[in-house]
């Protein structure tokens, strides 16, 4: 059962819609504490402005009882004990006005009025120095917060540009580029991101050319196989077709193969393989392109190349496959070759291979460890025709 797995980019994208979320939750924060100490800041200007009215209020009952000569001042001292008062340093006048209490003369109630009406100056001019400070502070309060909340947002917009374009981007192409090539085509995936997706990228490439490679390569001789050799000779075809010139092509079977494996077993035949390799790099030229084309069969392509040409690069293949000498347990093998040169035998793959085939099977009716080449046939005819 396949795991459901979220894309990277949703998961970008979920995050930062999961930060930006944070981010305005962090300003309605800051919003909700400058809210709070404005209200904190309002019940003390209140609480002044209480205390105030408690001490207007003491001055018009104090100045009441000093007019109609009252005896019952008490009442103005309980105002004293005012909650309103709790934050106002009102010592001074509770003793002014315990001194006129005793006394009741104009000296004493001027100081009780004049220390009441200096307490009301203090608490207004408190509060005037303390409304624009609040004012603010929360001023303050609030840019610094949208200003905090404007460059976290940028910055985070900022890394999910770069995210997207280092991490989420190359892997993207990664991810095609891997679809790409388990549908059959040959590309590369683009080296690009941070470090890590760049080395993934690379380490990737150089894994699908050695996949490649291996597709191509046949394991035991290390030549290259029947599918890397169609694909060489289609080409091939493709640019003699473009360039007028012509080409050869070889087959080669090893002589008497099924007998030598019930000989000396497949071990001693998979080495035989390995040494008619061998032969075929030390014969051909560089430019040729050998192949194990299936089981003891081989066959070779040869770029530019005349009938003449052909014939003489055949018979230092055979002859350098005899040569080797035969290992413990073994003995030397020969092969038979037949050849083939376009465009004279054939302009397509399959007409290649069958003249060439047919010139293979001939050297084995002929007795085997020789070369049919189309040098030999065409002088054959030749001779038959004068």
């Amino acid at each position: 059962m396949t795991v459901p797995r979220m894309r990277l980019r949703s998961r970008v994208l979920m995050l930062t819609t999961a930060f930006a979320l944070a981010l305005l939750a962090i300003t309605v924060g800051l919003s909700w504490r400058a809210k709070m100490a404005q209200d904190r800041w309002d019940h003390v200007v209140a609480a002044e402005m209480q205390a105030n009215a408690v001490l207007d209020e003491i001055i018009r009952a104090h100045n009441a009882v000093r007019a109609q000569g009252s005896a019952n001042y008490g009442i103005v001292l309980q105002l004293l004990d005012s909650p309103s008062l709790a934050r106002t340093d009102t010592r001074a006048l509770r003793r002014g006005m315990i001194r006129f209490e005793r006394r009741r003369d104009e000296p004493a109630s001027r100081a009780v009025v004049t220390e009441a009406q200096r307490l009301i100056a203090a608490n207004a001019r408190d509060i005037g120095e303390q409304l624009p400070a609040l004012e603010r502070q929360s001023r303050e309060m609030m840019i610094t917060g949208v200003a905090i909340t404007w460059i976290v947002i940028l910055l985070s917009f900022a890394a999910v540009q770069i995210t997207l374009h280092q991490v989420v981007r190359p892997l993207e192409e990664l991810a095609r580029s891997a679809e790409r090539i388990a549908e059959g085509e040959r590309t590369n995936a683009p080296v690009a991101g941070d470090l890590e997706i760049a080395k993934v990228a690379e380490a990737f490439n150089y894994m699908i050319f050695k996949l490649q490679e291996h597709a191509r390569t046949d394991d035991l001789t290390a030549l290259p196989n029947f599918r890397a050799f169609r694909e060489r000779i289609d080409a091939e075809i493709d640019r003699a077709g473009r360039y007028p010139e012509q080409f050869g092509v070889l087959v080669l079977d090893l002589d008497r193969f099924k007998q030598y494996n019930d000989r000396f077993g497949h071990l001693a035949g998979n080495d035989a393989l390995q040494r008619v390799a061998r032969a075929l790099r030390i014969a051909i030229r560089n430019v040729d392109f050998a192949a194990r084309y299936g089981g003891e069969e081989f066959a070779v392509i040869l770029p530019q190349i005349d009938d003449q040409a052909v014939s003489h690069i055949a018979e230092r293949i055979r002859a350098c496959v005899e040569g080797i000498p035969a290992p413990a347990g073994g003995s030397t093998v020969t092969v038979s070759i037949g050849g083939a040169i376009y465009p004279a035998d054939g302009t397509e793959v399959d007409a290649l291979f069958r003249a060439a085939d047919e010139r293979l099977y001939q050297a084995k009716r002929e007795g085997r460890n020789r070369v049919i080449a189309p040098a030999a046939v065409r002088r054959s005819a030749d001779r038959q025709s004068a």
